[in-house]
């Protein structure tokens, strides 16, 4: 096949478990631009060695509340997402997505498998606000707003960012538990062309499995470009906070269904480390 997408990275949780790490905090991957950013820097290294042209940063569960009862201070948590980007660049990354985790990240109880929310629209607003200014200042590639779970979270981000006079290309992935709907039940064509109506310049999907994606990206026929990324094919135990089952492997017959399916940015998710996209490299 002509490549015709940009390759994404993996997980990052699952780099930095490659590098030795373990995870218990509420903050999982961001914990570590605290205490080790030299790990953040080394895992997106090794994604970058195995071929990935776009890095994801580590401030998916870094928000100001989430942060903050964890003991860190305002400043911090700005300091933080500040240095996400830099990190991100010092491992010559070729194009920087800075991520915007949803609401059900800083919940960390597998919200963001499930949304429906039970907070106000103000509330998500007031939420999502001061971590978007602070990463559009930071001026990455992209803005990679991830496992969203339901459409009315995507329509309050992605007009906060036309509120905010946001210039920096956008993709919006959604949260999928089967071949059409969002983990909230609503469907993806739904989210898609609201998206689209929205200003995002791709539609995505992530955190779900492999064998979901076509249907996802044939039901949205016309709603693209669409960005890539689900993970091994595993499933969220919540009791026990983790991901569980045996795993899917990335196959060049799936990259080429997604990318005949309109998928120019394609990449991996939680379980899919530096081999992984190593491999759909080669």
């Amino acid at each position: 096949m002509t490549k015709k997408y940009a390759l994404l990275d993996g997980g990052l949780a699952t780099a930095l478990e490659d590098l030795g790490n373990t995870f218990t905090s509420e903050l999982w991957t961001g914990e570590l631009l605290k205490s080790a950013p030299d790990q953040i820097r080394d895992a997106h290294a090794a994604f970058v060695k195995a071929g990935a042209e776009v890095i994801i940063t580590s401030t998916y569960q870094v928000s100001f509340p989430g942060c903050i009862a964890k003991g860190w201070t305002h400043q911090e948590v700005i300091d933080a997402l500040k240095l996400s980007v830099e990190l991100a660049r010092e491992a010559k990354a070729p194009m920087v997505a800075a991520s915007i985790g949803p609401y059900g990240a800083y919940l960390a109880d597998g919200s963001e498998y499930r949304g429906n929310y039970n907070v106000s629209d103000e509330e998500l607003r007031d939420f999502h606000k001061e971590r978007l200014e602070i990463l559009i200042a930071c001026k990455p590639d992209y803005l990679a707003i991830e496992t969203i779970p339901e459409i009315r979270e995507a329509r309050l981000l992605l007009q906060l960012l036309k509120d905010l006079s946001n210039t920096i290309p956008v993709w919006i992935a959604f949260s999928c538990r089967d071949d059409l709907l969002l983990c909230s039940g609503e469907s993806f064509k739904d989210a898609a062309r609201v998206s689209k109506e929205l200003g995002a310049d791709y539609v995505g999907i992530n955190c779900t499995s492999p064998e979901f994606v076509q249907g996802l990206l044939e039901s949205a026929e016309g709603y693209g470009p669409f960005v890539v990324y689900p993970n091994a094919g595993r499933v969220w135990n919540e009791k026990l906070k983790r991901l569980e089952g045996s795993s899917v492997k990335l196959s060049t017959k799936h990259i080429e269904q997604w990318a005949n399916c309109g998928a120019t940015i394609i990449g991996g998710c939680c379980g899919i480390g530096p081999k992984e996209i190593s491999e759909v490299s080669a």
